[in-house]
């Protein structure tokens, strides 16, 4: 059985004018299906990196990045866009939330553009924030 994440020799080179930052250097994992995964290392080793990678925000220098049998490293913009769109979730550390609108509002908001929309109070609900529906973005932690 295949992995469901697999990265062969990822490399990814950032150019600012002459300097060259070698964001990551021959990166080589795979996480199979149902596993849970953690990502740490020191500041500047390439988590974030690795994330954008895979959450198709950001690309590759060489390698490959494979995820559900998919090349996402061979996508174009119009595919990651896709991709962004259909296929992965992502929680920024820094988020954006539409401050006038309530906690509902805003999940029913990113639901429009899901193709299978879970219902935006169960997933509040699952989440902890049933008695926090009604509440706007500066009633609510960030946490």
């Amino acid at each position: 059985m295949a992995a469901y994440v697999e990265f062969k020799n990822v490399k990814k080179i950032y150019k600012m004018g002459e300097t060259q930052i070698n964001a990551l250097n021959g990166v080589d994992f795979e996480i199979n299906k149902g596993e849970f995964c953690v990502i740490v290392g020191a500041s500047g080793a390439g988590k974030t990196t690795i994330l954008n990678i895979l959450g198709g925000m950001d690309t590759l220098t060489s390698g490959s990045a494979v995820l559900d049998g998919t090349d996402i490293s061979k996508m174009t913009k119009r595919q990651l866009t896709a991709y962004r769109r259909y296929d992965v979730g992502f929680v920024f550390q820094f988020y954006n939330l539409v401050q006038n609108l309530t906690a509902l509002e805003n999940v029913e908001l990113a639901a429009q553009i899901c193709r299978d929309p879970l219902n935006a109070a169960d997933v509040l609900k699952q989440v902890g924030l049933s008695e926090r529906m009604k509440n706007f973005p500066a009633q609510l932690s960030g946490g």
